[in-house]
């Protein structure tokens, strides 16, 4: 289920996703972290490279996001990614926050000014359980009503392409 929330800190209404997804957590966090192929199934990524590799489980990177729209402006964003494994609650957490001044602005990408994002992964059983949160603002000069039409549709098909992702993984030994 995707749901859009409206917010009293900002035009723009966050998401929150709930789904069950096949497969092994080992290979979403695997997926989570192999930046490069980001835009196999993030919604909207054109190009994903890593800046840093601060650790085994956090990362900096970059990302190229393509416009739905020949009127607006791709854009840009800088991220760092942690993976928390909480053991006392049996959940991970990735947490995803926009550096948006970590690296200059390019000339033809607007960038994303503020991203927060958040997954609870708990998993048993072949199943995993993700609670997945995103607060953002896309920058420039987009409507916040248009955007708040359309903003479960990326988050939708996001979750779409991991689960064929997840599906296709090979199994493990």
């Amino acid at each position: 289920m995707v749901y859009d929330l409206k917010t009293d800190t900002s035009k723009f209404n966050s998401i929150k996703v709930e789904t069950e997804l096949a497969g092994k957590v080992e290979d979403l966090l695997s997926i989570l972290l192999d930046v490069k192929n980001h835009d196999k199934w993030a919604y909207g990524t054109k190009s994903a490279s890593v800046l840093k590799r601060v650790s085994e489980n956090e990362v900096i990177f970059y990302k190229v996001i393509d416009s739905p729209s020949l009127v607006v402006s791709d854009r840009d964003m800088v991220i760092r990614m942690k993976v928390i494994n909480n053991l006392a609650a049996k959940t991970i957490h990735v947490e995803s926050i926009a550096l948006p001044n970590y690296i200059p602005t390019k000339k033809d990408l607007v960038r994303v000014p503020f991203s927060n994002e958040k997954w609870i992964i708990t998993h048993a059983n072949q199943k995993i359980k993700i609670n997945y949160f995103l607060q953002t603002d896309p920058g420039g000069a987009l409507s916040p009503f248009l955007v708040n039409l359309f903003i479960t549709k990326g988050p939708y098909e996001t979750f779409v392409n991991l689960r064929e992702l997840l599906k296709s993984q090979p199994p493990k030994k």
